[in-house]
Parts: structure tokens; C-alpha cells; sequence
């Protein structure tokens, strides 16, 4: 249901019910409703007001004028006409009835209760009859055709600007012609939507993108980019073919920098080369119903000048990236739910976001930018002036790529045993990377470099990762120590020298409890520097336990990358030198204070708690409740 309905008929009054009635019934059949939606609307129009539901159907029925022998056979002409014309009525997965429409020469696909559909019936209606379609002619005529594309017609799925089929890609090029471009791994072509074995949805704000053309390559976005590094082109390179990916996970795009580094116009070029749109960058969500909506109406989704993210903002982000949705009851119902449902690549720009989510974090791409020098700044007008003319070519080395992608995606699988977060757009990024001029394991490089970077600033920023790094910084390789919640709060705050304090550090857990929901959050940038930190479940007891361990060697920031099993390919060399990687430095050791001893209960030690060099099983997976997801020291069922 529109916000333009749910606007009006909040605005209503006993008094201005005279005036604003016209406006109502107008929405009413501007949507096309059911008789049932109509029937709902007018329920709570009748509330709002406080007059008799039979009065405000009165109203209603003297708006649509008096009933004539006429309009039924006006509905029934229009019906068909519809059959007559129309290519075909089918419906999507969720019930929502779609009519293939013939236009000038190409078939278009839109929704029977849709705006474009209800021109298209009026005027073919006025076209053969000569006088317009009655309000609830339109309505019985839209009803019968609903019904017949619901119960009589095929069920296809329906996408936002990209989609996959049979180890093919479809990008909608959303031009008046309906053009198409299907890409295999033979390479791609421009088709007719009547080809496609696919069907798109236009939203009203899309934007067509240009007819790709061939013999083009990505270096001339690159020169209209203000980067400064060699990773940081192979970041956005990597995130630019994975935004043409039919299948997720999506890596996130975070353009930070100083003011004037350029972050807004990169975010606006990356958006418009694959995904146009009016008002490309938006202003953060208000809410997690206003993020997947936009999700709905885009491929790509851009958030501008983001001072933070915060919690809500993280969490969706992440289900946008690996896949989510969002349920709600649909408007003017006791039972229906209307289901949202979404997976997007993101670019969010800001000048600093401050510490992010573990979770968010893992799916980050990082570019800081460098403010951008006087002498080195282009006029926006010559800027997009040179976007425009090399559009066409730049879309079609993408696409190249893209069609790499699909010939090596087994080739590259079998040469990567090791695979990191976001495992399938790494293979897709690898398997096209010598389409984008980059060296083969050169993406996956950046990625972690980036993951090793954002770890770094959760342990200098958080403070439990700090107090874990000092209360094992004297513990020999392999050590390892049991704690409960509470023991463990008390020694890291003794690690800290906070036992005393009155104030704690921002962030510091004031509960057990809360400790144990913190824990699992640095538990991988500690693994990092060679410190675990498991929860595990003492079979005697019934509790939840913290085993800390030092392992020694740090965990690899990169895993090993195929780089000898993939075909090397010559990178473009322009203003970024070819530097490998680099994985920031492990944090300076501290002053250690004395190893917790191990853990000891009923006067025995538990199976897993081992003195230096103790080689004691593997812990078992955090459950939710070893996540810390209930109060700590409660005894529970196994």
C-alpha cells in the first residue's frame, strides 16, 4: 500500500473530512485496490472521523457515480481488449500478478495493479471505445485479469537490474526499448527483454544505462578516481565485478577520507557505471523498512557522509551483504505479512565511521582517500563530460570481465582450497582478474589487508581486547587457563588496574553477562596475534566456561593465494605502484601481569584445562548461548 493513502488517511478530521474525501477516493482508484483494500481504507476512514462505515460508503459509491448497465459491460470490453493484447499474464513467486505488455516493436513487463498497466488498459480502452474507462470499471476489469494471472498464468521470478539463469548473467540496461544484455561464458550480447530468460522490474527512479561497446578497458574510470594506491584499485576493481555478480555475498564499499578527498563524485562514477539512478547518494536509512525498500527499487545502494554506523545500520548492512529480509503485516490486514527480501552491493562514503562491528567489519572493502590538492581538482562538468563518452566502453570491459568470470569460476575454485569471508564474490573476483589488469591473488591480497588493518583497530580500541592482551602477554606458547565469566571479568579488570576504579573505560562490561556477550566480538582479531578465546561447556557442572589460550604463531593475515595455479596476467601500471600487501604490525607487548591459574572444580581439574604446553581438545562452536545470549553461571540443560 502507498504512503500517499497512509498519509491521507492519518491527516484525517471530522472537519476536514468535506474537503479532504475527494483526495482519498482519488488515491483509492490511482492505486487500483480490490474491493477488499478499498473496503479496509474506508473502515478506517469512517474511525478517523466518527461517522458510520455506511456513510463513508455512501460517499464512496456517490464518487464513483451511479451504478449504470453500462459499466459492466465496459469492464468486460476492457478485459477483452486486455486478453486480446497482451502477451501474457504470469505471476511471481510471492502472488503478486505481472502482465507482459507489446510496445512499439519490444514486449515490457509490469505489475496488473500497477500505474503503467492501468494507462496502458485506459488507453486501449479509449482507443476502440472512444470514451474512458468508469473508475469502477477499471477496478472489476483489473480484478479478472489479477485473477487469471494468479490462477491461470506461469510463475517466474521477477529482478532489480540484474539477475542469473542457467549459468548465464542478464543485466537490464533499463532503456525505453527494453534491451537487455545477456552475458555466457562465451562473451555477452545485447538481446530483447523478449529473449531474456529472465523478466526485470523498472523502478520509477532508475536511470538507462548506455549500449556497452567493445575494445574498451576499466583504465580510464580509474584515471577519473581519486585514488592513490595500487591495493585500492584492486579493491574497487574487485568490487565493481562482484556488483555484477547475479549471486552474493556483496562485499561493502567504504570510501573514507578527509573532507575534499573526493569520496562523493567516486561514490556517484562507481553507482552510475553499472546501477544510474535519480539522487544516487542518499542520507543514511531512517530504518531498516526504509533500507530494504530502497533495496527493492535498486541494484546498488549508496549512503553519503556517514558520521557512524550505527547498530541497527551495521546489523542490516551485514544481512543486505550475505542476504535478508525484512517481514511486516501489510497495511490495512490482521494476518498478511509483506515480505521484503534483498541482497545488495553497498558503498557508503564518510569522513571517519569510527570503530565498526566485527560483524560489519568482515564484510568491509576500506579505500581511504587523500584529500585531493588544489592543482589536481577537475571541474565536475569535465568530469562526467569524460564519464559519459567513456561509459559505453568501460561497461563493456566490465562485462568482459564478467564473461572471464563465468569460464575460470571452476578452474579458480579448484585452485583455492583456502577461501576467506565471502568465499563466492572472492572465486568471482579471482576468476576475473585478469579481465580487470590484476595479478592473479592481487584481490584477495587487498581484502585481507583490509580485514588485517580494521582488526588492528579493534584491539587498539577496544578495551576487553586490550586487558586480554595484557593478562596473556606473559604466557608461554600453549598455555592455557579456565575461567567463568565472573573470574574472568575480575582478572582482566585486575590486568587493567580497574579492580579500584570508580569509572570504567567506555565500552568496559559491567556484568559477567555482559562480558560474555562481548567476547565473541574480538574473538577473531585476537586469534590474530595468536591469542583464543573459546567458550565452552563444562559437562559436570553445566556451565559456561572461557578458555584463553596462548597458540603462539599468529594466525595468517592472507591465506596462501593460488597465485602459481592461476594464469598471471600483466596489470595495468598507472599511477599505482605494484606493492604487495602489507598486514599491519602485531600491537607493541605490554607490561604482562601473572597467568590466571587454571581452573579448577569440585576439587579437580576440568578435561580442557591444561597447564604450558597442555595439548587439550579443540572447543566445541559457540552455541547461542555460549555467545553469551543469557545470563552467565545459570545452569542449564545440555
Amino acid at each position: 500500500m502507498s504512503e500517499a493513502i497512509r498519509a491521507i488517511v492519518d491527516a484525517l478530521t471530522p472537519e476536514n473530512w468535506g474537503r479532504v474525501r475527494k483526495a482519498l477516493f482519488e488515491a483509492l482508484v490511482e492505486e487500483g485496490l480490490d474491493s477488499v483494500e478499498v473496503e479496509a481504507v474506508l473502515k478506517v476512514a469512517a474511525r478517523k472521523v466518527g461517522a458510520t462505515l455506511e456513510a463513508v460508503r455512501q460517499a464512496w459509491r456517490d464518487y464513483l457515480g451511479p451504478a449504470k448497465k453500462e459499466e459492466a459491460t465496459a469492464a468486460k470490453t476492457a478485459v477483452d481488449l486486455g486478453l486480446g493484447e497482451v502477451v501474457a499474464l504470469w505471476h511471481t513467486p510471492s502472488k503478486e500478478a505481472w502482465a507482459t505488455l507489446p510496445r512499439d516493436g519490444h514486449v515490457e513487463h509490469h505489475p496488473v495493479r500497477g500505474r503503467e498497466f492501468r494507462a496502458w488498459l485506459a488507453g486501449l480502452h479509449y482507443a476502440k471505445e472512444g470514451k474512458p474507462l468508469y473508475a469502477q470499471a477499471m477496478q472489476d476489469a483489473l480484478a479478472v485479469l489479477e485473477a487469471k494471472a494468479l490462477y491461470e498464468g506461469e510463475e517466474h521470478e521477477v529482478h532489480t537490474r540484474l539477475a542469473g539463469w542457467g549459468g548465464r548473467v542478464y543485466l537490464d540496461l533499463a532503456r525505453p526499448d527494453w534491451l537487455v544484455v545477456e552475458v555466457g561464458p562465451e562473451g555477452w550480447r545485447v538481446i530483447p527483454a523478449h529473449e531474456a530468460q529472465v523478466r526485470f522490474r523498472r523502478g520509477r527512479h532508475q536511470k538507462p544505462l548506455p549500449l556497452p561497446e567493445r575494445g574498451g578497458s576499466l583504465a580510464p574510470l580509474l584515471d577519473l578516481l581519486p585514488l592513490q594506491e595500487r591495493r585500492d584499485a584492486a579493491l574497487v576493481l574487485g568490487w565493481l565485478v562482484g556488483a555484477l555478480s547475479p549471486r552474493g555475498p556483496y562485499p561493502i564499499l567504504v570510501l573514507a577520507g578527509a573532507k575534499g578527498a573526493g569520496k562523493s563524485t567516486a561514490a556517484r562514477l562507481l553507482k552510475a557505471l553499472v546501477d544510474p539512478q535519480e539522487a544516487p547518494l542518499r542520507a543514511e536509512p531512517k530504518d531498516v523498512e526504509a533500507l530494504m525498500v530502497a533495496a527493492k527499487a535498486s541494484w546498488v545502494l549508496a549512503y553519503d557522509n556517514l558520521s557512524k554506523v550505527p547498530t541497527w545500520l551495521s546489523d542490516a548492512l551485514c544481512r543486505l551483504s550475505t542476504g535478508g529480509g525484512l517481514g511486516k503485516r501489510e497495511l490495512y490486514t490482521d494476518s498478511e505479512e509483506h515480505v521484503l527480501e534483498a541482497q545488495r552491493p553497498v558503498i557508503l562514503t564518510g569522513i571517519g565511521f569510527g570503530l565498526l562491528r566485527d560483524d560489519l567489519a568482515d564484510r568491509v572493502m576500506m579505500v581511504n582517500l587523500e584529500r585531493l590538492e588544489d592543482g589536481a581538482r577537475r571541474p565536475e562538468r569535465e568530469l562526467w563530460a569524460a564519464f559519459e563518452q567513456a561509459h559505453p566502453k568501460v561497461l563493456g570491459a566490465l562485462l568482459d570481465a564478467v564473461a572471464l568470470a563465468l569460464r575460470r569460476w571452476e578452474e579458480v575454485r579448484a585452485a583455492m582450497p583456502s577461501l576467506p569471508r565471502l568465499a563466492d564474490w572472492a572465486i568471482w573476483a579471482e576468476a576475473a582478474a585478469p579481465a580487470l589488469g590484476l595479478e592473479a591473488g592481487e584481490v584477495v591480497q587487498a581484502f585481507y589487508a583490509v580485514q588485517a588493518g580494521l582488526n588492528q583497530d579493534l584491539l587498539d580500541n577496544d578495551p576487553v581486547a586490550q586487558a586480554i592482551l595484557l593478562l596473556t602477554a606473559d604466557w608461554p606458547e600453549g598455555h592455557r587457563a579456565v575461567y567463568t565469566a565472573s573470574e574472568l571479568l575480575a582478572a582482566l579488570e585486575g590486568a587493567m588496574g580497574l579492580k579500584e576504579a570508580r569509572v570504567k573505560p567506555e565500552g568496559w562490561p559491567r556484568t559477567p553477562a555482559g562480558l560474555g556477550k562481548h567476547l565473541p566480538r574480538v574473538q577473531t582479531a585476537l586469534r590474530g596475534v595468536g591469542v583464543k578465546v573459546e567458550g565452552v561447556r563444562d559437562a559436570r557442572v553445566k556451565r559456561l566456561l572461557w578458555v584463553l589460550e596462548r597458540s603462539g604463531e599468529p594466525s595468517p593475515a592472507t591465506p596462501a593465494t593460488p597465485a602459481n595455479a592461476l594464469q598471471d596476467a600483466t596489470p595495468e601500471r598507472g599511477r599505482w605502484e605494484a606493492h604487495p600487501p602489507q598486514t599491519p604490525a602485531h600491537p607493541p607487548q605490554t607490561p604482562a601481569t601473572p597467568a590466571h591459574p587454571p581452573r579448577v572444580l569440585n576439587g579437580t581439574r576440568t578435561p580442557f584445562a591444561g597447564d604450558a604446553g597442555d595439548a587439550g581438545g579443540v572447543a566445541p562452536p559457540l552455541s547461542k548461548t555460549a555467545r553469551g545470549e543469557e545470563e552467565d553461571e545459570v545452569e542449564v540443560e545440555l
